[in-house]
């Protein structure tokens, strides 16, 4: 086997890394908010446990495109293949991150937790997670459509977001609900920046195929 056939295939390896990543980090997610309001204290540490899975391997992604780059030298195209699975790897390990932000916020709430604030939440969460996925199918195919049409689904979570928020401050609440107020803005904002690295994920795609950076927000 040549060099340059046995470099594509350290390429196609590295991506699937990078993709299989993903997934993980969208059911991180997706089980964080499916457990939000359920009080699973022992479910809700298994998924913080598993972030240090999820790090290791966003690490172990990080050092073999480094070392492709030292050993190969690669120029243009497959440079940029290889630093953009260094830049989306990064991203998804950021939302994973971010998951774990919205567990540990949920577990300093108390009892009160407003059902249609909760909708509201997981209702942005869903936009979220079709995006992430869109942006992990764009990816593995290397499809610039799906990538560029990511930006109108964050306007969607930018939107449903600012009406949370709005929301929040215009309940009635009492002296003590002050906190967990706080804690549902916190996990609103955790879940807007999760879109925003779904739309930072594009344009690594559009990056990569192109070789042009393009601002999608």
């Amino acid at each position: 086997m040549n060099v340059r056939s046995t470099y594509e295939q350290e390429l196609a390896s590295l991506q699937d890394e990078v993709f299989n990543l993903g997934k993980e980090v969208i059911q991180t997610f997706e089980r964080a908010m499916e457990l939000l309001d359920k009080g699973k204290g022992h479910l809700l540490q298994d998924i913080i446990d598993y972030d240090k899975v999820i790090n290791k391997k966003e690490l172990e992604i990080h050092d073999k495109a480094t070392l492709m780059i030292a050993k190969q030298q690669p120029v243009a195209t497959d440079l940029r293949t290889t630093i953009v699975a260094l830049k989306i790897s990064s991203d998804l390990e950021r939302v994973g991150d971010l998951s774990i932000d919205i567990i540990k916020a949920s577990r300093r709430m108390t009892a009160f937790q407003p059902e249609h604030k909760i909708e509201e939440m997981r209702e942005m969460a869903s936009i979220a997670v079709s995006m992430l996925d869109r942006a992990l199918s764009a990816y593995k195919h290397k499809d610039l459509m799906t990538a560029q049409q990511i930006a109108v689904l964050d306007d969607k979570v930018d939107a449903k977001y600012k009406m949370f928020v709005r929301g929040l401050f215009a309940m009635s609440i009492e002296q003590n609900e002050i906190e967990n107020i706080a804690q549902l803005a916190f996990i609103g904002r955790y879940i807007e920046r999760i879109a925003d690295y779904a739309t930072n994920l594009a344009e690594w795609i559009v990056y990569e195929q192109n070789g042009q950076h393009f601002d999608l927000n």
